[in-house]
């Protein structure tokens, strides 16, 4: 009966190494998981700022770019003004002239037609 309890003793102890060993691993592979978790989400921190730091250095850029495009704007529709004010000028200097030249025709006409 001695042997059998030896046995049983032998074997208990390997169930319970075995079963350390299990649980060391257990841990081990707890431990990887958590530092394996830890690096994806530090790189995934990383992703967000790029992404952000993309994303602002993108809305700076397009602000700039509109303010060009209003001060593009400002500047063809001051130019615009311009032409507009210049071109009634030119309507009613050329009214005027056709009146003159309506005038001139006219004198003429009478002219020549005294003259028969």
């Amino acid at each position: 009966m001695g042997s059998l309890s030896g046995t049983s003793s032998g074997a208990s102890t390997v169930t319970q190494v075995s079963e350390k060993l299990q649980a060391l691993l257990m841990e081990e592979r707890k431990r990887k998981r958590k530092v394996s978790n830890r690096e994806s989400a530090r790189r995934s921190r990383m992703r967000k700022k790029k992404h952000l730091d993309d994303l602002t250095a993108e809305l700076t850029q397009l602000r700039e770019d509109n303010h060009q495009i209003i001060l593009s704007l400002n500047i063809t529709s001051q130019s615009y003004l311009h032409v507009e004010a210049e071109n009634s000028v030119l309507r009613a200097q050329t009214n005027e002239l056709s009146c003159r030249l309506q005038s001139l025709e006219d004198i003429i006409t009478f002219l020549q037609w005294k003259q028969w």
